[in-house]
Formats: C-alpha cells, sequence, structure tokens
C-alpha cells in the first residue's frame, strides 16, 4: 500500500515537472541572465567602487547618451560642498556603426586606474539622436568633416562642467572613426603651438612687436616683453598671458589612437610670430595599431605598422619605431624636422623621471602593435592594458598622484583581463536568451487564443538518396555565399531617407532581398520541373504556406509578443545593470540590447524588408525534412547546412584574410568592410533560428510562425550591428 502511495507521488510530480517544464526552463534562463547582470555590474562598478551613471546631454536639442564611470572617492565633498579629490578623466569614442559599449574593454579598465570616464555614443549612434536636429547648415558625415563634431566636443563641454574633474588633465582616446574624432579634438584643443609661442603670437600680433628666429628658438616671452615693451604696456602683456596661461592649462594633452589615423596631428610647419617653424601636436599620443588592422599587413609582416609613413610622421621618427617603447618629440627652431628621442619601455615604471618630464612637456610618443584585425579591439586585453599604461603615465596619475622618480605609487605592466569577466557572462547571458524563446512560445501556444495554430506537419517528403536534394542545398547555401562580399555594394547608390534609416543595413537588406527573388524563382523552377510530379504534393504543402488568414495574424501576434518579452527584458536589464547587454563575438559582435526609439523604427523598416528572406528560409528548413532521418538528426544537419556557408565565409575572411594580410580574402566595395563583421550574424542567426524553424513548423504545419518569430527576435541584434542613422 506504502508502494503505491510513493509511486503515485512521483508519477504525480513527474507529470506536474512535465506540464511545467517549459515555466521552469524560462525561470531558470531569466535567473542565469540576472546573475549575468549582476556580475557585470560587479565588474563595471569594480565592486561598488566606482559610480556607473546613465548622462544624456542635449546641448543643441539632439540627446547625446553615454555612461559616466566615476570613482567614489571624486564624489567627496567638504561642509560647503566642494570637491575634495578631484580626478584626470577620459572620453572614450567607439568607432562608425558601434555603440558605447564596444570599448567598454578600455572604459572598464581606465575607471579601474581611478580615472572619471565618459563613454560616448557618437550622434547617430546607440542611444544617441541623429544630428539633424544639431542646427549645422548640413550635418556633419562621419568621413568628410570634423569628426569631433560627431559628439567629442560636447562631450568635453559637459566634463568642464563637472567639479570633481581636474580640468588640467584630461584625455581621449577612440577607435576607427572615434580615434579620428581623438585626432580632431586634438588639433582643436592642444594644436602644435607651445604656450611659449601662443606668447610670443600675442606679443607680434597686439603690441606689434617683431620676432627674430632666435628669439622663437629660445622660447622665452617674457624676456622679450620686458626688452621690448614699455613699462606701460606690461601690465596689458599679463593680463593677456595670464588669460592665454590659462586656456593652455586646461587645453586637453593626452591621446590615444587604436588602428586609426590620427586625423588633424600629423607635424608642420607653422607660423610663429611670422617665423615658419617645424611644431608637433602639444599633446602625448599613442597609437595602438593590430597588426592586421588599419595600416598593418598581417601575420605577413607584424612590423608593417612601424614603419609605415603614417607612424614615422606621428612619431618624428627616421627608421622605424620599436614598439612598445616611449619616445619624446623635441622642439624645432627651423622648419626642418626634430628627430624623436628614444627614452624608456612603454610598460616600465611610470615614475620614471625622463618619462615624466616629457609629459609634463606633453611630448610623448608611443607605438604598440597588438595582435588582431581592426574590429578586434573590442576583445583585446592588449588594447586595454595600452590605454591604462598610456593615461596613467601622461597624465601621472594611477588611483593617486604619480610623483617622478617615486615609485612608491606607480604603474607598471598592468593587469588588463577584468573585463573579460564581464564579456564571459554577458556570452552566457546571451545563450540563456536563445534558451528561453522556445519554452516561452510553447507557454504561449497552451493559450486558449492560439490554440487554432496548432496543425499537422507534412509528412518528410526528400530523400537522402536523391541527387537533387543535395544539388539544391548546395545551391542555396553557396549562392547567398558567393555573393554576399560583393552584394554589400550593390545597394551604395540608395539614399539616405524614412525608408532607408540605416546605409549599411540597407546594403544589406538590397543584397538578401535580391538573393531571395533568384532564390524563390529557383524553388518554382524545381517544385514544377521536378518535386510536383515526384511527390504529388501542392507547392503551398510542401513549403508549409497553407495558413488560414485568421492563424497567420495570430502567428503575427505571437512574434510580437515574443519580440515585447525580450524588448522589455533587455531594457531592464539595461537599465538594471549600467547599460549592460547581452552579447557574444565569434568574430564579429552580435548583441541584444535595449532600443532606443530610432532604433524602434528603424527595426519595423527592415523588418519588412527582411521578411522575404526570412520567410523562404523557413520554407526551405522545414521542406528538407528527409524520409530516412529521425526529426531530431535532420534539423541538427539542417542546422548545420543553413549557417556552414556563413560560417565558412566567415572564417576565410577573418582568419585567412584580415589574420593573414590584413585585408579580407575576398573582395569588398569601397566602404563596406563593416558588412563583414556580419557574417558572424548570420551564422549564429541561421543555425539557431532553424531550430526555431522546425520546432515551431512540427507544432503548427506551417512555415510562417517560425519565419515571423525569427525575424522580429534576430532584427534586434540585426539593426544593432549598424547603428548610424543616416537620416533620422
Amino acid at each position: 500500500m506504502k508502494e503505491g502511495l510513493q509511486e503515485d507521488k512521483e508519477d504525480a510530480r513527474m507529470k506536474f515537472l512535465k506540464e511545467n517544464k517549459s515555466v521552469a526552463i524560462v525561470v531558470i534562463c531569466l535567473l542565469i541572465i540576472l546573475v549575468t547582470g549582476l556580475v557585470s555590474l560587479a565588474v563595471k562598478t569594480n565592486n561598488g567602487r566606482i559610480v556607473v551613471k546613465e548622462v544624456k546631454i542635449s546641448p543643441y536639442g539632439t540627446d547625446l547618451a553615454g555612461s559616466m564611470f566615476i570613482p567614489k572617492s571624486a564624489l567627496k565633498t567638504d561642509q560647503a560642498g566642494n570637491f575634495i579629490n578631484k580626478v584626470p578623466a577620459v572620453i572614450v569614442n567607439a568607432g562608425f556603426t558601434n555603440s558605447r559599449t564596444y570599448l567598454d574593454n578600455v572604459a572598464i579598465q581606465l575607471a579601474r586606474c581611478g580615472f572619471a570616464v565618459f563613454q560616448i555614443d557618437m550622434y547617430g549612434h546607440g542611444h544617441s539622436e541623429g544630428t539633424s536636429n544639431r542646427g549645422y547648415p548640413n550635418p556633419p558625415s562621419p568621413f568628410t568633416d570634423d569628426i569631433s563634431l560627431l559628439g567629442a566636443q560636447d562631450a568635453l563641454a559637459y566634463l568642464r562642467t563637472l567639479g570633481f574633474v581636474d580640468q588640467t588633465r584630461m584625455g581621449m582616446c577612440g577607435h576607427s572613426l572615434g580615434g579620428s574624432a581623438s585626432g580632431r579634438l586634438a588639433e582643436k584643443s592642444a594644436g602644435f603651438f607651445t604656450l611659449q609661442d601662443k606668447l610670443l603670437n600675442m606679443l607680434h600680433s597686439e603690441f606689434g612687436v617683431t620676432i627674430t628666429a632666435e628669439q622663437v628658438a629660445a622660447q622665452d616671452a617674457d624676456a622679450v616683453a620686458l626688452a621690448a615693451l614699455s613699462e606701460d604696456k606690461l601690465p596689458l602683456y599679463e593680463m593677456g598671458k595670464a588669460q592665454i596661461v590659462a586656456e593652455d592649462r586646461i587645453a586637453v594633452r593626452n591621446y590615444l589612437i587604436f588602428d586609426a589615423d590620427a586625423a588633424g596631428c600629423a607635424p608642420h610647419v607653422v607660423e610663429v610670430a611670422g617665423i615658419p617653424v617645424w611644431r608637433a601636436l602639444q599633446a602625448n599620443l599613442g597609437l595602438v595599431m593590430n597588426m592586421s588592422g588599419h595600416g598593418g599587413k598581417g601575420m605577413q609582416d607584424k612590423d608593417a605598422a612601424l614603419s609605415s609613413e603614417a607612424t614615422l610622421t606621428m612619431l618624428a621618427l627616421k627608421g622605424a619605431a620599436e614598439r612598445d617603447t616611449w619616445y619624446q618629440t623635441n622642439l624645432s627652431s627651423t622648419q626642418e624636422r626634430a628627430i624623436s628621442t628614444k627614452l624608456n619601455p612603454f610598460y616600465g615604471d611610470a615614475s620614471d623621471r625622463a618619462v615624466q618630464a616629457a609629459a609634463a612637456n606633453n611630448r610623448l610618443r608611443m607605438i604598440t602593435t597588438p595582435w588582431g584585425w581592426h574590429g578586434f579591439t573590442a576583445l583585446s586585453t592588449a588594447t586595454a592594458k595600452a590605454a591604462m599604461q598610456f593615461f596613467s603615465t601622461g597624465m601621472s596619475y594611477y588611483n593617486g598622484e604619480i610623483v617622478a622618480g617615486d615609485s612608491s605609487n606607480t604603474i607598471k605592466n598592468p593587469v588588463a583581463s577584468h573585463w573579460l569577466v564581464k564579456e564571459i557572462f554577458s556570452a552566457i547571458g546571451f545563450f540563456a536568451l536563445l534558451a528561453l524563446i522556445l519554452p516561452l512560445i510553447d507557454i504561449l501556444m497552451k493559450l486558449p487564443f492560439f490554440a487554432s495554430m496548432h496543425g499537422e506537419p507534412q509528412m518528410p517528403l526528400q530523400s537522402k538518396k536523391s541527387p537533387m536534394f543535395w544539388i539544391s542545398m548546395i545551391v542555396f547555401v553557396a549562392l547567398p555565399v558567393l555573393t554576399y562580399s560583393k552584394g554589400g555594394g550593390w545597394g551604395a547608390n540608395i539614399k539616405p531617407s524614412p525608408f532607408s534609416t540605416v546605409e549599411l543595413t540597407t546594403r544589406i537588406a538590397y543584397w538578401a532581398i535580391i538573393m531571395t527573388a533568384i532564390l524563390f524563382a529557383l524553388v518554382i523552377i524545381k517544385y514544377f520541373a521536378y518535386d510536383k510530379k515526384k511527390t504529388g504534393v501542392s507547392f503551398c504543402d510542401m513549403y508549409g504556406l497553407r495558413y488560414s488568414g485568421k492563424n497567420i495574424a495570430k502567428s503575427i501576434v505571437l512574434a510580437l509578443v515574443v519580440f515585447g518579452f525580450v524588448s522589455v527584458l533587455l531594457t531592464i536589464y539595461y537599465n538594471l545593470f549600467a547599460a549592460s547587454n547581452l552579447k557574444f563575438t565569434p568574430a564579429g559582435s552580435i548583441i541584444f540590447t535595449a532600443l532606443c526609439k530610432e532604433q524602434y523604427y528603424s527595426w519595423l523598416l527592415y523588418s519588412v524588408y527582411f521578411l522575404p528572406f526570412y520567410l523562404l528560409n523557413s520554407m526551405m528548413i522545414n521542406s528538407a525534412r528527409l524520409k530516412e532521418m529521425d526529426e531530431k538528426t535532420n534539423m541538427w544537419l539542417m542546422a548545420f547546412l543553413n549557417s556552414i556557408g556563413m560560417f565558412i565565409l566567415g572564417f576565410l575572411q577573418f582568419f585567412v584574410g584580415y589574420v593573414r594580410t590584413s585585408k579580407t580574402l575576398f573582395a569588398i566595395p569601397p566602404g563596406s568592410s563593416a558588412t563583414v563583421y556580419m557574417t558572424s550574424f548570420f551564422f549564429v542567426m541561421l543555425f539557431v533560428s532553424t531550430i526555431y524553424n522546425r520546432k515551431l513548423y512540427l507544432k503548427t504545419g506551417s512555415a510562417i510562425p517560425g519565419a515571423l518569430v525569427n525575424l522580429l527576435l534576430y532584427m534586434i541584434p540585426g539593426i544593432q550591428l549598424y547603428m548610424y542613422y543616416s537620416f533620422l
């Protein structure tokens, strides 16, 4: 009797677990995502030692969004409300099409050095609005105009308002387009005139003093003023000098460029009081040039960037630079270039007297060449490490003052891997999100509203012995892969408009529409030439298109509910955990994160454009069930076949192309390099979407629900890859 009761209880428990399996999986996945968010927050805040704030400023009626990392020690005030501990600050600027979180590795590690870090979304990127409201006669182009207008200047103006920021010690770093923005800000803020040059210019222009080449070389404006000005003019000179000195003291003097042109920073001849002299940028400048990235030649020539014309110009060297080495620029008294002086190893003691003297005079230069291609910067510990060493040395600060000759507080070859913990947990959260989708759908499909969607799938029609089946599979895998690299340029002439809000996404959509049309035509030809006679099944039944209008409408509702659930979850995650996201980066990043209002419009727009692509893919997946193979095995086979083409293309472009030569193996049209990173998105999406498609097909007997769910879900990371709003 007792044994029977025990068996009944066990049966009841198993029945309960089976009936609520989907709920349990969703709950577990949500708990995993919660844990990943807590870990991300802990890493970003250094376990509560750093305050991370979402910031939005609107200096011109257009929002510039960013994350502010503030050491808690910097927020201490006296009884009058004055800040006690002012800290240096660094602006971190990601590149074209990337949101601020692209350089999380750099921002997180710099914040742990004690800097206030302002990590920005450029205008038209991430959660910042476009530039159409900013007041420009023509919104600045990201490629032809002053790139610092896309957010860097406004970010600096914001930092000027913060009482806990040391206004005399500020810096900026950026990747790609953000690196060019850093260069342009350096050109305007630091410039090419020394303080003495500026004073000599004032004496010449405002007091009419004739300046000689010898006086320019001597760099002593006070001596010139005493010798040339009358007593009644000296007070006026002192007033002008005070203003120039005050402005000079707060110029931004530290810049680190990640795999980009240091636009505007090239040394050149300037006129000091009418005397032409060669001058380098009056700031500490570092170059982080990936071996297979901008200016590199990949593993074929690991040292290419060290001897490039751009490097020799920026560092003012005759021969090849030594990587990871400090150099000091020298003043020239003529139009001839002054060659830089080699100092100490870059990762040496930051308190070294010679290095600190050069830093104080804004003359430090360095180059490092970490492994990786252009887009690898976001995954580079070496890049984050270089940022820590560079800014700590240049601004004489590492969680406290660095004093020349005193190594009691210094930085030397720092550890820069804390951010990796966040990246690993972010990837775990990414897969937890994907894992909860099917259980969530299972819960929804049990609701009475969706009951009519249930249906029987068509019996398997294909045979693994059929040559026609394998030929068609090869064509459907190979044709998109063979055309993708060039296809990214097919829509290059489409102008920005309400129907083309994101240029690069439009290019991919244009290619996808053409590919879908060609492949759909081949499907029709194959059906009437072969399948109809072979199977005797209608086109709609074979491809899972026989579905009532009512159930199509319910499929749309189902997809919208799934999207809504994910969208709300990502928004909560973003707001609770300091702008964190769920990200997986096999080569290019695939990012699930909260959408801003501009992105909701782009999500809807490009969902319309990509609908045929997703629908055709679902049709092909579900019509390829093999009679000789069980459903599970066939599903995994189709997931492999659906994604293998883009996986191979991505591997060839990144590892055979970029890593080996710094160029893609298959040529791409100008301005389309960002499309290469989409291959990561495609092969992950195509693999996982196959599983969603097949599971939903077996529930509903239709290819439509799976296509719609995949479309609305994957358009979130789809538009995250390309976030430059060319129209909005």
